[in-house]
């Protein structure tokens, strides 16, 4: 088979199975992982009170940054690498993984900032 329709149209393959399972299996373990840092980001709060003149994290826009990047963060990772794979469907989807990998960095990197402002 030549990989075309009669129409002309190429037809795309199968989705890659181990590609997708790759990329449950990292999103579960960037859940794990924010999970972590989440507890860890409680206690980021502990230096809050009158000596200090109210740093980011703690203020309430603050907290969420700092709660929310790494989720929103995951799940653009995900988005990412899913979007890529999609779009290189039968041709090389691996290359959405560290796309995936950057962009889940980004959001952690973003929520660092907030802790250490």
């Amino acid at each position: 088979m030549s990989g075309y329709e009669a129409g002309g149209t190429r037809r795309r393959g199968p989705w890659p199975v181990a590609y997708v399972v790759v990329v449950g299996v990292l999103t579960a373990g960037g859940v794990l992982a924010n999970l972590l840092l989440c507890y860890a980001a409680v206690f980021a709060t502990d230096d809050c009170g009158v000596h200090r003149p109210a740093p980011l994290h703690c203020t309430g826009g603050g907290l969420l940054l700092m709660w929310g990047l790494p989720w929103v963060g995951l799940v653009w990772a995900a988005g990412a690498a899913l979007a890529v794979a999609a779009r290189r469907r039968g041709l090389w989807p691996w290359c959405g993984l560290p796309l995936g990998a950057l962009v889940y960095a980004g959001g952690l990197v973003l929520a660092w900032q907030v802790v250490v402002a």
